[in-house]
């Protein structure tokens, strides 16, 4: 390639392809510019009234499921909450807030919920760990998470911690709980 050549990628058509492509852009009006990338329609502004705030862990099995959950939250279709939530994930999510093994990251969950309160004004959190969580295995130790019940009973202790937490903080917030198993199913604790 010539230093006269301009440079081009696998994923951005040369200079003329994309005059071209604007143009006809251009001519489609709105859907046009939809087609080339410009979706803010659906994007809100950075402050506003949202419902609420997910915090939850960073295990990548749970990312779906929990965009799901929070799509029918407690599985109630009426109380959908789509995409007018904020979303704070960190290793073992409400367990990683509160637990003593993870004391480095307090601070930062909490400074992130006041400026979700700030900004967004949400109404509640809902924090979700996880069954077969590796920061819960680590906070807990392998007898914490031996069996179900174990495990059950360990998460129940961190997710009381995080509620007493928030709402010594912000006592306006309602906070729901839940633990989450491999299926995606969320048992409500508290």
């Amino acid at each position: 390639m010539s230093l006269g050549t301009p440079m081009s990628c696998m994923c951005c058509p040369p200079l003329n392809e994309r005059r071209s492509m604007l143009k006809s852009a251009a001519g489609f009006g709105l859907l046009g510019a939809m087609g080339m990338g410009a979706f803010t329609p659906f994007a809100q502004a950075a402050s506003g009234n949202y419902e609420a705030m997910l915090v939850n862990c960073i295990d990548p099995r749970f990312t779906s499921m929990s965009h799901r959950y929070m799509g029918m939250i407690a599985g109630v279709p009426r109380e959908k909450l789509g995409d007018v939530y904020s979303h704070f994930v960190m290793a073992g999510g409400p367990i990683g807030a509160v637990h003593p093994a993870f004391k480095n990251w307090h601070n930062t969950f909490f400074d992130n919920l006041d400026i979700t309160v700030k900004l967004h004004h949400i109404q509640r959190v809902i924090a979700l760990s996880h069954r077969d969580c590796g920061a819960a295995k680590l906070a807990f130790g392998e007898d914490g998470v031996k069996d179900k019940s174990t495990e059950t009973d360990s998460h129940a202790e961190s997710l009381a911690q995080f509620r007493a937490a928030v709402r010594k903080r912000h006592p306006k917030l309602s906070v729901i709980t839940g633990i989450m198993d491999l299926s995606g199913r969320v048992d409500l604790v508290g």
